[in-house]
């Protein structure tokens, strides 16, 4: 029903973000529009004394589709250029996606942030744009190896106002820690506004999984089909010509994953894809190097014990009038302390979006109902992540610092209300960022 909304309004041209808006308002309140926002909000333009002369008549068009990237991008520059179809850019944009979800996390996110719109269908829950983020990015964090390639003949595009492009899409993944491999097939679903070039509905489901799997066989699977049709049929037909660059896109994400094609001194009938060492023939993908995790001195949490437990019920804010600068945040917070205490004994941390990689905390000690804000976090503390535990005072914070371009972890004694710097640590580049606080220390 949401996607049937925000097609609704983008087809009467109304800024999607309308839905945001009133999905914000709690369900027993009400919220009126002023004159300036019904036209920031296009839901009237110009001079509201003027509405009944006006009609809506423009309509944004249609502008260049995200590029793929590197090693991936299309043979067709000596072609005689042909308007392509909405339904052939969209399924461009399905594949631009699925190839920079394949890239290193920097790159991928950075995607990921142009293809969403501001608030997003994202399985079955209206999403602002930044909780959508966040979630790729913790995904990414964790699992920061990735080969995705679309089952070719899997897709279906439909196009009316908005695009919808279904298909399957064979997966390889590898943890940023330890050995642990996930592979399997998946099907997925995107709805694309082709007026702006964005997501705004996304859903998928995974139908099969590789058990006790150590290497990307579907991929694998993928590149042998393409390398038989592409070296099997006759002459330089469209097909044999698309066959041959699908199985190059794809040998250069097995690359990117370190699974190389045969090794230095093979003849042609011992190929055979493997981890790559250093005999391997690694064509297209340069050897990237490995920051080391982080060996750092942990603070221990039960050195930190809460000074009290929780008593009785959960009070929760006056934010009309004691706390009412916590007045903004004030459905947040009573969703997270409603859930009980989380740090501390009897403190709730609750952590909350501000836009791309911004987040701001707020500590509420669910005895007496005070909320206290956190010192890190906004602008200030991208892509912050947060580690702590019930019974201990300790807590865990990591971000990147943009001065240096560092990724840095932060531990914390929350003392009498007090917050006390326990250490500081550098854990590497921005790229540690997204990996998990405990990916980065041991």
């Amino acid at each position: 029903m949401t996607a049937e909304i925000m097609t609704y309004l983008i087809d009467m041209d109304v800024d999607p973000k309308l839905l945001q808006l009133s999905l914000s308002v709690p369900s027993d309140d009400m919220r009126y529009l002023t004159a300036s926002e019904m036209r920031s909000y296009r839901v009237i333009s110009g001079d509201i004394s003027n509405l009944p002369n006006q009609i809506a008549t423009s309509k944004a068009a249609p502008t260049e589709i995200p590029a793929a990237g590197e090693g991936t991008g299309a043979k067709s520059a000596e072609m005689v250029p042909v308007p392509a179809s909405t339904e052939q850019k969209a399924l461009a944009f399905m594949t631009a996606y699925h190839d920079a979800w394949s890239m290193e996390n920097e790159s991928a996110l950075q995607f990921m942030d142009r293809a969403y719109g501001d608030v997003v269908e994202f399985y079955g829950k209206a999403t602002p744009k930044a909780g959508v983020i966040d979630e790729k990015r913790r995904f990414a964090m964790r699992w920061p190896t990735r080969a995705y390639s679309v089952k070719p003949g899997s897709e279906h595009v439909s196009c009316a106002t908005t695009c919808r492009v279904d298909g399957v899409v064979d997966w390889y993944a590898k943890r940023g820690v330890g050995d642990r491999v996930s592979s399997g097939s998946a099907e997925f679903s995107l709805v694309w506004n082709p007026s702006n070039e964005r997501i705004v509905s996304e859903t998928g489901k995974v139908i099969e999984t590789d058990k006790g799997v150590s290497q990307p066989v579907r991929l694998i699977s993928q590149w042998h089909q393409e390398n038989l049709h592409c070296r099997g049929s006759s002459g330089n037909s469209a097909e044999t010509l698309a066959a041959c660059d699908r199985r190059e896109t794809i040998g250069e994400k097995l690359e990117s994953v370190s699974w190389c094609y045969g090794r230095e001194g093979e003849y042609g009938y011992q190929l055979e894809w493997h981890p790559c060492d250093s005999r391997s023939s690694k064509s297209n993908v340069a050897a990237t190097a490995t920051e080391q995790v982080a060996s750092v001195l942990q603070p221990k949490p039960a050195d930190y014990p809460s000074r009290a437990r929780m008593k009785g019920k959960t009070v929760l804010p006056d934010f009309k009038k004691r706390d009412r600068d916590f007045n903004s945040f004030r459905t947040r917070i009573r969703e997270g302390m409603k859930q009980g205490p989380n740090f501390a004994g009897h403190y709730s941390v609750i952590q909350f979006g501000c836009g791309t990689g911004c987040s701001g905390v707020v500590v509420a000690d669910n005895q007496t109902g005070r909320p206290d804000r956190f010192p890190r976090g906004g602008e200030e503390n991208m892509y912050l992540d947060l580690q702590f535990q019930v019974d201990s005072r300790l807590l865990a914070a990591q971000w990147l610092e943009y001065g240096t371009n560092r990724c840095v972890i932060e531990f914390f004694d929350y003392d009498r209300q007090t917050w006390k710097v326990v250490s500081k640590v550098d854990v590497g580049g921005a790229d540690a960022c997204y990996r998990s606080i405990s990916n980065n220390i041991r």
